[in-house]
């Protein structure tokens, strides 16, 4: 984004934190050889442009900025879909803690067995803030007005479409991005919740059957023992005969779910490892917040025992072969102090290359998390 061009959008930028800006020029950077490729236009970027901007001024987290960019970029390069690619990076984008216990949720969330239903993030008790933000940041994307204006303009840049026809390209968008039950570590937080399809559904024009397959889906997920996600988090799959049981229901009615959401499942997975993830600092904010860690030395062995548990979720949710997760992984990962050894990942011994940038990340995750509040 050049100041000549955009010289309003270069000064909103400049008002923004260091780390906002590194990792906005970063994603903007990319956009122009998509537009070379033909697989987006002028009003597409200026969109993106604009919503990145303003996640910046609403404070955002900045290490969430490159795992946006990396949904954004493969979905894009893979489907040749401009309207899905952002459909992921919204669902992504709203990550924070605590969030907005007013936040309003779209698809809503409902208790197994007696049908409570909870429309937004406060309904919620019993959980901690990031608990929170991990079971809801997809809904609270797609319930809050202002992103789903941002969609609108995104899929009017893309296509001509009635109010009607927006309407339903927006609810597309929310179904194909509840992406929770690809991760084990959200399923085990989510026990005795799913989600309320219906109404998302329908607004989406999707028929009956595949309403009551989507629910279905989302039912076996919220049976998910959370005793199961202990081997995932060493790299290893649950061996008993209820894992089994269970992992056989999920796998037949994921396939049963819409594509998109099959596909969005699937490759949540394989960009969580790729440059732009990386670069922003998001492992490193979520080895602090959820593993306990306290220096940037631990930082390569954190890094790799999620990658381990990463590769166990692609073999048992996605009934894919590691090969094809650890081939798109493997490169970027090295520079950051993590390699593989027959098939698992491990810390890298000497100094990564990137050591440097992951005391810089460190520091400034240490520094946000530990701030007071005002």
């Amino acid at each position: 984004m050049s100041e000549e061009a955009h010289p309003h959008l270069e000064a909103r930028l400049r008002a923004l934190s260091a780390a906002h800006q590194k990792g906005i020029r970063r994603f903007l950077g990319r956009l122009p050889a998509f537009v070379g490729r033909g697989l987006l236009n002028a009003a597409q970027v200026e969109v993106l442009e604009d919503f990145l901007l303003s996640l910046g001024e609403a404070n955002r987290n900045p290490s969430n900025t490159g795992n946006l960019e990396d949904l954004f970029c493969y979905t894009l390069a893979d489907t040749k879909d401009p309207v899905r690619a952002f459909a992921q990076a919204m669902a992504d984008a709203i990550k924070v803690v605590p969030m907005d216990d007013a936040a309003e949720l779209r698809p809503r969330l409902k208790v197994m067995g007696n049908g409570r239903v909870f429309s937004k993030v406060g309904d919620l008790t019993g959980y901690n803030a990031a608990d929170k933000m991990l079971i809801t940041h997809t809904m609270v994307a797609y319930g809050d007005p202002a992103m789903r204006r941002t969609a609108a303009r995104f899929i009017r840049a893309s296509r001509e479409v009635d109010d009607a026809a927006l309407e339903r390209e927006i609810a597309r968008m929310a179904v194909q991005s509840q992406h929770g039950p690809s991760s084990t570590f959200v399923l085990a937080r989510t026990r005795g919740l799913t989600i309320d399809v219906a109404a998302l559904y329908r607004d989406g024009g999707y028929s009956d059957a595949t309403i009551e397959d989507a629910q279905r889906f989302y039912d076996v997920c919220a049976r998910f023992d959370p005793k199961w996600v202990l081997p995932f988090l060493d790299g290893f799959i649950p061996s008993s005969d209820e894992w089994s049981a269970w992992r056989r229901q999920y796998l037949e009615a994921r396939a049963r779910l819409p594509s998109e959401l099959i596909y969005q499942l699937s490759s949540d997975t394989l960009t969580n490892f790729l440059d732009g993830t990386l670069e922003s600092g998001k492992w490193t904010d979520a080895s602090i917040v959820f593993g306990g860690v306290k220096s940037a030395e631990e930082i390569p062995s954190a890094l790799a025992k999620i990658v381990n548990q990463y590769v166990a979720e692609h073999i048992a949710l996605h009934d894919r072969p590691a090969e094809e997760l650890l081939g798109a992984v493997a490169p970027p990962l090295e520079p950051w102090g993590v390699g593989f050894v027959d098939g698992r990942a491990v810390a890298l011994d000497g100094r990564a290359k990137n050591a440097n940038e992951i005391q810089a990340q460190f520091d400034a995750a240490w520094a946000r998390m530990h701030k007071p509040r005002s």
